[in-house]
């Protein structure tokens, strides 16, 4: 079997602040993690105001919710906390604390199978779509863009888990196929196969969308 390593996003797909690769190896963030981890607990501020939005847009493409990427980032940075002293000595921080993210994530998945969906739930993911579905432009090429994000918001919800992760983590959060495998835990072949599939289902589902735009 030929393993897939072509897991590029299609041109369009990173719109409304989304960057093609942030600075995964943020230094700032990076000292104020390892003095937190040290026991400094003033650089918990800095961390908090470095690292949130970070966590925050991770859990929000994961859950499709901005309301439950609230409540995830809070309880990712309460772990974080309760974890601090297992951070390596310079390490990167991001890796380390969006894996945090991607366990409260699944932590949460996995109570959600226990118990029907509620109104409330409903409520949340209408949150959602109104977010994305705010253009800051007018006219057609808005409406095209808030149309294609919202393709890519439900394909996205629409995805096994783990090919979730994988894709964002690798083409959305800039991670490389080694940081973003260590975070899942399973190998770079694995993951690769996980992103491609995404990879494969975004294109096809965008695809649809520029055929029925013609």
């Amino acid at each position: 079997m030929v393993e897939p390593t072509d897991t590029r996003i299609p041109p369009g797909v990173l719109v409304a602040g989304t960057t093609k690769r942030d600075d995964v190896r943020d230094l700032a963030l990076d000292g104020a993690m390892d003095r937190y981890a040290r026991g400094e607990d003033t650089a918990f501020d800095e961390l908090y105001v470095r690292g949130a939005p970070r966590v925050h847009r991770f859990l929000l493409r994961l859950s499709g919710s901005r309301t439950l990427a609230d409540d995830l980032t809070q309880e990712t940075f309460l772990r974080v906390h309760r974890a601090r002293g297992s951070f390596g000595r310079g390490a990167a921080a991001v890796p380390w604390i969006l894996a945090i993210g991607r366990n409260v994530f699944r932590d949460h998945v996995r109570r959600a199978r226990a118990r029907p969906v509620t109104a409330e739930a409903s409520r949340m993911d209408d949150d959602c779509a109104q977010t994305h579905a705010s253009p800051e432009t007018r006219g057609d090429e808005a409406l095209a863009g808030r149309e294609m994000l919202e393709i890519v918001r439900s394909t996205l919800s629409g995805l096994p888990v783990l090919q979730r992760e994988a894709i964002v983590l690798l083409r959305f959060e800039g991670l490389s196929v080694a940081e973003a495998a260590q975070i899942v835990g399973t190998t770079e072949g694995a993951l690769k196969v996980r992103a491609f599939r995404a990879y494969e289902a975004l294109r096809k589902a965008l695809g649809d969308f520029a055929e029925g735009e013609r």
